[in-house]
């Protein structure tokens, strides 16, 4: 069971520095840096499904990042209210790691990181790292045709809050120009396995999320090793054909919460995909097709609603926003993304 959820990022926390990826070939060319924070706003939303559509665009699948000050997830689409698939109960004491009490871990660098099954990644540690503390675990996946240090750089977790209290882990494709694909799925068992091995993670608070091909990755993790990840946020979700966003033929291995977010004007990798993960992880919650908008999201620059009668403690949350992040394109990393992430992950 876990904590119902409350509570807002401290100071500017979870806002993401905006800066400029390299640019590269690709899907799409490079964006530009973070949006501004999106404010709260009136109305309501429902689940339907994108309202436009748009081709592809040609070179990179680069990215700005998110920007901006922290907010609050609210009571009016409260995640945390019985029956809506928020959590209700009290929290599930932590899982420690074998790298629990281990000195001197090995974390890399954007400079110099660490490698296992053919990736690269590096590990930025909480402030006053304690190796006796089961710390939760954020593992961003960066777009294609990016550095390393993107995600470290743009996806808005190196801010008060998360620095305090997470581990972040920052991997790398195998291969950058191509992203992340089908192939780099089998990494992830020995990945899980080294960081485990290496650092003291709760391994019942490990979340992970991704923007681009790391969201298309991010999310077949989600049903593919949901025995090891409590939450994802899939973010400019594209097809991928060897994972079939059909929850009957997909063997997921558990479940997770789910925070799908896509732009509703995304002219890089369409709008069709958004709403197809977000239906893929409404079948395997168990949600209904109605919702309710989540306080604090519903201007057009975060747009979220949570789903309705989800399986007790696995909500699932459809962010359709219309953050003209990247250059315009509305398929960048969102401001409103990280602080999102953040207030609704810390209650786990």
């Amino acid at each position: 069971m876990f904590a119902a959820l409350a509570g807002s990022c401290a100071l500017s926390a979870c806002g993401g520095g905006g800066g400029d990826g390299a640019s590269a070939s690709g899907e799409d060319p490079q964006g530009t840096g973070g949006a501004a924070v999106s404010g709260s706003g009136g109305g309501t939303t429902t689940s339907g499904g994108a309202t436009t559509t748009s081709g592809g665009a040609t070179t990179g699948d680069g990215d700005g990042g998110a920007g901006g000050e922290g907010g609050t997830i609210g009571s009016g689409g409260s995640p945390g209210a019985g029956g809506s698939g928020g959590s209700t109960g009290d929290k599930v004491p932590p899982e420690p790691s074998t790298g629990c009490n281990k000195a001197n871990p090995q974390t890399g660098s954007a400079q110099s990181p660490l490698t296992v099954s053919g990736h690269q990644y590096y590990v930025k540690l909480p402030t006053n790292y304690d190796a006796s503390k089961p710390y939760p675990v954020m593992i961003m996946f960066n777009p294609t045709g990016n550095p390393i240090s993107w995600a470290e750089q743009n996806a808005g977790f190196e801010t008060t809050g998360p620095k305090e209290a997470w581990i972040r882990v920052y991997p790398h494709p195998a291969n950058s120009s191509s992203g992340w694909g089908a192939g780099d799925v089998s990494f992830f068992q020995p990945f899980y396995d080294q960081i485990t091995d290496n650092l003291c993670i709760d391994k019942a608070r490990v979340f992970a999320a991704g923007e681009s091909s790391g969201g298309d990755f991010s999310s077949i993790l989600g049903c593919e090793h949901a025995d090891k990840l409590r939450a994802v946020g899939p973010c400019a979700t594209k097809n991928v054909s060897q994972y079939p966003l059909n929850a009957g033929t997909r063997k997921c291995t558990g479940q997770v919460t789910a925070v799908v977010i896509h732009g509703k004007r995304d002219s890089v990798v369409g709008t069709d995909n958004g709403p197809k993960t977000r239906d893929f992880y409404n079948q395997l919650n168990h949600c209904q097709a109605s919702t309710t908008p989540v306080d604090g999201y519903t201007d057009d620059l975060s747009n979220c609603v949570m789903a309705q009668g989800c399986d007790e403690d696995y909500p699932v949350y459809w962010c359709q926003h219309g953050d003209p992040n990247y250059s315009n394109t509305n398929h960048g990393w969102p401001a409103f993304a990280p602080k999102f992430l953040w207030n609704l992950f810390s209650t786990y």
